[in-house]
Formats: structure tokens, sequence, C-alpha cells
């Protein structure tokens, strides 16, 4: 699904809205002029199910929807801390009305709004880095891909079956379960996050593969089907590798067909693929869920990206649980304590690859000081993102 990017520029009649959610199926007709390798099935999923919870920001002119942003919401868990989040989707714009800036706009809106809602961050899945490095994104998550091919095992313990509905919760539990261990950042799952997402690999021809061992669910993964089959977040417990190579051979019929495999877990044979890229929106709710190594002070002006305006500046002390307060210094000098110093800036592109654990601090050309106090916060690094929309 690639995004479109435009260049400043704007009309007279332009107006920027968010629709109200009976007027979403007015956008169909620019996503299917845009992504055109959507297909029919995808898109009655996507707006018969997606669009009764996302919210639509547009732009129209000479009486017609003409450029379009789809924030898609999910439950984050963020290190010990629960958030919603948004993911931007559909970023598109008709041809003839490219080059007049609405990108921009749009996401300066629905990011604006995001922040004034109290979001940590937004994310979104990039055609290209640099349409959306300029403001501000930054990757956050790089995939595990390969190419696999099954394996039969003779186990009778071992049994592969299709997901139904009525398992969504029990797919639910497990997945929070495996994620918990693993990784920092993720999105929560419940009943309803894999009930949407099977009827979405069922819209791409595919499904839901589980195994159990003597009844008990040892791992499962969703797949789709295009000119091959693809394989989308193999969850299985560890030591269950096999079972993931029986239930491919089960996809497949045989030992020799390879299917692609995304978010699998990391090995000799996998290759890193930069995936996703966010933003950090509300910044105390983003360093609340943070910890350091040891005890930290800093005060830092953060500026937002493209235009370097001041997002404000940020008092950061702690170690586990770090208290945040934030001062427009102008309006609340009092707050300048002699103990900081107020002219330290970063970029909230910078800040958010340090706190993700995605950038080299010896990179960004920082104080001495800066680098020190922000190399003492333990980054949320362990990342796992593989929606699709």
């Amino acid at each position: 699904m690639p995004d479109v990017a435009d260049a400043e520029g704007m009309s007279k009649d332009m107006v920027l809205r968010k629709l109200q959610k009976e007027e979403h199926g007015k956008t169909r007709r620019l996503w299917e002029q845009i992504f055109t390798e959507d297909t029919q099935k995808f898109l009655d999923y996507y707006y018969s199910v997606k669009t009764k919870e996302n919210e639509i920001y547009v732009i129209e002119e000479d009486g017609a929807i003409r450029s379009m942003l789809h924030l898609n919401p999910y439950k984050m868990q963020i290190g010990c801390k629960t958030v919603e989040s948004h993911y931007i989707v559909a970023v598109a714009t008709e041809e003839t009305y490219r080059k007049r800036g609405y990108m921009a706009k749009l996401l300066k809106k629905a990011m604006e709004d995001m922040r004034e809602n109290g979001e940590a961050f937004t994310f979104l899945m990039p055609a290209a880095e640099a349409i959306y490095y300029p403001h501000g994104f930054r990757f956050i998550y790089r995939q595990e891909q390969r190419e696999v091919s099954g394996k039969k095992m003779e186990d009778p313990k071992i049994t592969v079956a299709s997901a139904t509905l009525e398992v969504c919760g029990e797919l639910a539990d497990f997945a929070n379960r495996m994620l918990k261990l693993r990784h920092q950042v993720y999105t929560l799952r419940d009943f309803n996050y894999y009930r949407r997402l099977l009827e979405e690999f069922r819209s791409e021809d595919g499904g839901m593969l589980l195994v159990r061992e003597n009844e008990k669910l040892v791992g499962f993964f969703g797949y789709g089907k295009d000119e091959k089959y693809e394989i989308l977040e193999p969850l299985f417990q560890n030591g269950y590798g096999g079972a993931l190579l029986h239930a491919i051979y089960t996809l497949t019929g045989d030992e020799h067909t390879t299917v692609h495999c995304a978010g699998i877990e990391e090995s000799e044979n996998t290759r890193k693929k930069p995936m996703i890229m966010a933003k950090i929106l509300d910044i105390p709710k983003m360093f609340a869920c943070m910890e350091a190594k040891e005890e930290m002070s800093l005060s830092v002006r953060v500026t937002d990206e493209p235009g370097k305006e001041s997002l404000g500046t940020f008092y950061i002390r702690g170690k586990e649980g770090l208290e945040v307060q934030q001062s427009d210094l102008e309006k609340e000098p009092v707050m300048r304590a002699a103990s900081f110093d107020a002219e330290e800036t970063i970029s909230i592109g910078d800040l958010t690859s340090i706190l993700f654990g995605y950038g080299d601090l010896k990179e960004m050309n920082l104080t001495e000081h800066l680098e020190e106090e922000l190399g003492k916060i333990k980054p949320m690094s362990k990342v796992l993102l593989n929606e699709v929309v």
C-alpha cells in the first residue's frame, strides 16, 4: 500500500476536515484509484470492518475528496504501560492534485489532534523513508523475514487446524503471554483483534493455522496467498520450531514449496527489513513509559519537524518511572532551575530514535551533557509491529 507525498501549495476552495463515520465510504473511490494492487475483496473487508472504528481526514477541492489519511486505532503496550495509539495508513492524493502540500497538511492536523488526545506516539509503514523523515518520523522496527519450506512431522500429539471465530479469545491470551516475554512495544491483543485479523486474512484468500500438542495451543500464524503463500507473525512457544514447519507443510502440501515468512523469530537465515516508522507525540506520556539505568536529571527543548517549531522545554528526572514537567520558559521563568541548562535542544525525530533504541547518539550532534543524560535511558528497542492496516 504505497503512500503519496506532496509539495507545498494550496487552493482557495480547499477544505480540510475529519469525516463523519457515515462518510467514510466516500474515500473508497480514491483508494481504488491510488492503491490499484488491493483487491475488491480486501476493500470490501476494509470498508465494512476497519472504517467502522477508524478516523479519516480528507482534503476536498472542486467538490470532491482529493487527498486522504486514515488513522486506525490500536491499544499499545509500552513497557509496563498501556496506551492508545493510531496507525497511519492510506495516505493518498489524486494525481492531478499533488504538489500542493496536502499530505503535509493532513499529517499536521492528524498529529495535532492525536497529541491533544494524549497519544504517546503514532506509527506507519512508509512507501519510502524519505517521504516521512522530514516530518519527524524515524524507523523503530526491523521485521525479520525469510523464505521457509515445510517439513512433515510424524508426531500424533501435534495437530494443525484452521482457526475459527470461536478461538480468537484463546489466540489473544496466548499471544499476549508470548509478546510480554519477548517484546517491550507491541499491539495488545483481544478477541476482536483476532476476529478482525481473521477476516483480513480471509479477504486475501488465506486464514490462520493453529498448532496444538495434546489439545494445548503451542503456536499459530496467519497467512494470505497471492502468487505464493505469505505467512505473517508466527507465534510459537520456544522449542516448537518443528511444529511451525509442520504447519507450513500442512499449508503447502509438500516439503519443497517455499513461503515468504514475515515477522518470524530471528535466526541465521533471516534478513532484517526496516518496516515501521514512528513519531513521538505526547512527550511526557512517552517518558512516563521509560526507565533509566541510573538517576538522571535533564532539561531539554524539543523541536518539531519539518518547521523546527518548539514543542516545549521538558524537565526529566528520576530513574524508575521518569518524572516529566513541561514548561514554556517565557511564560514560566520560575521553572528555570539553576541545575538545568534550558538551551539544550533535540529534534522530535532524534528523540524518537533514542527512546526506541534505533538511532546512534554519537551521530546526532548533541551536546556532551545531553548525550550523557539521554544515554542513561533504557530504550524500548524490543519492538514488534506487524500490523498491515
